[in-house]
């Protein structure tokens, strides 16, 4: 298998969170093939992660906007990021969008951030 389907599979599986019997069908590959190239491309992207993801520690200095103002200073000053979830709208097959109904009755997504203070998205949950 190419690594641009290598790729595209892996990515289809974790943004949408597929079953490998799904993504098998999808790719028109057998099960043994597509879990085998899964890994690799998982061990690849995971190479990469100390590169790209930068995580915060209690060492981390306070941030600017907080250690200059006198409002927030001494109450904020071992603040990270702040934390939000929202409902975001979705479209999906007709046969799964009852795992996607929200309280309100659409369709959409669970998503959870954090963003740091230079409005960095520091860690994104989806479910």
């Amino acid at each position: 298998m190419p690594a641009t389907k290598q790729l595209a599979v892996f990515l289809r599986v974790i943004a949408q969170a597929d079953s490998y019997r799904s993504v098998c069908e999808f790719f028109q590959h057998s099960l043994e093939i597509f879990s085998r190239n899964f890994g690799q491309v998982l061990e690849g992207v995971l190479t990469l992660k100390d590169d790209f993801v930068v995580l915060l520690d209690s060492t981390t200095p306070c941030h600017p906007h907080i250690r200059n103002n006198s409002h927030f200073y001494p109450y904020f000053k071992d603040i990270l990021g702040a934390i939000d979830g929202t409902h975001v709208p979705a479209i999906v097959s007709v046969h799964k969008q009852n795992r996607y109904r929200n309280r309100k009755d659409f369709i959409s997504q669970n998503v959870m951030a954090v963003v740091s203070f230079d409005r960095q998205f520091v860690y994104v949950a989806t479910g």
